[in-house]
């Protein structure tokens, strides 16, 4: 179950700019090794919030980098401390980065988000969580405290291809059962929380974006 209809995903993607080398080479790398990334509109629209701010932003799921590398493009000043536990992942984003000539403005922290989360040093002026779904609660309750007073908040694949809003209960397709009902309950959470004001956005595959009250 699509999340826009077929005529305007192939319009979105007709008007993209080209992609840096890099960037396109990112992409084919995870289409080739089905590595999950973030949509080109998200990771553009995250390289919009990080430039505005030139934010200092924890990442929380680095896959190859490429949430990274759009980010890492529009920093002036800010930085990215980016999380993960692939060992593989991170040997690959490292050398993309650096190949895209960024790698100066990423710090990747190797190993399970919840055990490094709390040995960072904050404050962060955006958190953007793209890794394990079912962990997404977690990986903010530990962030939180890591924050600015102003901080913003993006969170990606919270429509699930769609499937978080199907009316059969979802979990027949590319997500888990256990998953999706994971993301509608953190996504009630987000929308209800008194510590966040939040929308949930269909760009790219569901994009929770909120900030804090």
């Amino acid at each position: 179950m699509p999340i826009l209809s077929p005529h305007v995903e192939a319009y979105l993607e007709a008007v993209r700019p080209p992609r840096s080398r890099v960037m396109a080479d990112m992409e084919r790398l995870a289409e080739r090794d089905s590595v999950p990334i973030v949509q080109w509109e998200t990771g553009r629209m995250l390289a919009a919030l990080a430039g505005s701010l030139d934010a200092r932003v924890l990442e929380v799921g680095t896959a190859i980098g490429y949430s990274a590398l759009h980010m890492a493009e529009a920093l002036d000043a800010g930085h990215i401390v980016t999380l993960e536990r692939d060992p593989g992942r991170i040997a690959q984003a490292r050398e993309l980065l650096d190949r895209a000539g960024v790698g100066h403005r990423v710090d990747i922290v190797e190993g399970d988000a919840r055990e490094t989360l709390p040995t960072l040093e904050g404050p962060f002026d955006l958190l953007f969580l793209d890794a394990t779904k079912g962990e997404y609660r977690e990986y903010l309750e530990l962030a939180e405290s890591k924050l600015s007073e102003r901080a913003l908040l993006v969170v990606d694949n919270l429509l699930m291809s769609g499937e978080v809003a199907d009316p059969d209960g979802g979990g027949s397709g590319r997500w888990p059962r256990e998953t999706v009902d994971a993301g509608r309950a953190f996504n009630a959470g987000l929308l209800a929380s008194e510590h966040w004001r939040g929308a949930v956005l269909p760009v790219g595959d569901g994009v929770g974006l909120a900030t804090r009250i």
